[in-house]
């Protein structure tokens, strides 16, 4: 359906049914159209300049050919159905048997049209980020199993030269590289699922948040960056056994992607993170805060899908630029919410999660 009031003019140009055709010529010939209106102002047609040409009379009531009325309730189909069966630029609107207006039909294309350049432009953008997430897709999934093949090969090697001390650490490696691998595969189904309007289960349980975000910190710290460059996470821990009730991989989710955003875009070393228990509300205030350099990232483009901001110094931006609109999504779907909080030198998320 579409909305007539904006399209409705309440300012029109009128002609008396009894007029003689040569006193409103000029009016006619200026405005295209007179709306025909008698004394007590009661409606009746719309005189154009073809019905001069096709119906020549004297009078203005003579001259008038029978047109189609737009109704408040008519699509934008029948709208434009009505306007060709008519060869009419102007149609008048009427509520039940009441004249109400008239309605241009220069208004309503201009509209349409503007309308189909907005959805073009999204359909190109559209295709635009298909083709760009396909792209790092196939960039991504290669990486880590290269990698993990690439390890493979090398601990075989080491199991023939029995070298325990360099296995360990092959081992070690090996197991990140393919926690990343599944990580990456987990976001492609959980957003496909999300994006396809499929209902998510929820699998709610006691979290313990401080072990988690332990883990999460002892995690990211063992990671290899690029340069051998060492991240520091600064857990502060004011509740060091709380818990609460939710989706336990769905929480550490949503935590493991604003850590491996702050590790990303950090313009230090150094990341700090953390939770306090709202007592009014019964919500955990979970934070991520980190250094950053305010001009190299767009925060309206932050919670957008396959948006990749620029890299941070020498720091390798991997990934497909869907973490924090999984995020989003996720948080959206514990019922909780996340904001942004920026300043000269420092960038905060913060995600409220119910307790229970």
């Amino acid at each position: 359906m579409i909305d007539l009031n904006k399209y409705i003019s309440p300012l029109y140009h009128s002609a008396n049914p009894f007029e003689g055709i040569n006193s409103i010529e000029d009016r006619l010939l200026s405005n295209k159209y007179l709306v025909v209106i008698d004394e007590q102002n009661e409606f009746h047609g719309i005189l154009t300049e073809e019905d001069i040409i096709r119906r020549p009379h004297k009078i203005v009531i003579d001259c008038v050919s029978p047109k189609e009325n737009v109704c408040k309730n008519d699509t934008i189909k029948s709208i434009i159905e009505k306007f060709d069966l008519s060869r009419s630029p102007v149609l008048a609107v009427m509520e039940d048997t009441k004249f109400v207006g008239v309605i241009e039909k220069q208004n309503v294309l201009k509209e349409l049209e503007a309308e189909v350049e907005k959805l073009f432009s999204k359909s190109l953008l559209s295709k635009n980020s298909k083709e760009y997430f396909l792209s790092n897709l196939s960039h991504e999934i290669r990486t880590p199993l290269n990698g993990i093949l690439g390890f493979i090969d090398i601990l075989k090697q080491l199991e023939a030269a029995e070298c325990s001390t360099d296995k360990n650490d092959i081992v070690e490696l090996l197991e990140k590289t393919t926690e990343n691998f599944l990580i990456l595969l987990n976001d492609l189904v959980e957003l496909s699922l999300i994006e396809a309007g499929e209902e998510i289960a929820i699998k709610k349980e006691n979290v313990d948040i401080a072990k988690t975000l332990k883990e999460l910190k002892l995690f990211f710290e063992t990671l290899p960056f690029s340069q051998g460059e060492k991240i520091n996470i600064d857990y502060l821990n004011p509740e060091p056994s709380f818990c609460i009730y939710t989706d336990k991989n769905r929480i550490k989710h949503i935590l493991y992607h604003l850590l491996d955003n702050a590790i990303k875009f950090s313009a230090g070393n150094r990341v700090t993170c953390g939770f306090t228990f709202n007592q009014d509300s019964q919500d955990v205030d979970f934070f991520v805060r980190n250094k950053w350099c305010k001009d190299s990232i767009d925060i309206r483009k932050m919670f957008d899908i396959f948006e990749k901001q620029e890299r941070i110094e020498k720091r390798i931006n991997f990934g497909l630029g869907i973490g924090l609109s999984l995020v989003k999504k996720l948080v959206n779907l514990l019922g909780g919410s996340i904001k942004v909080e920026s300043y000269e030198s420092e960038i905060i998320f913060r995600v409220k999660i119910p307790v229970k």
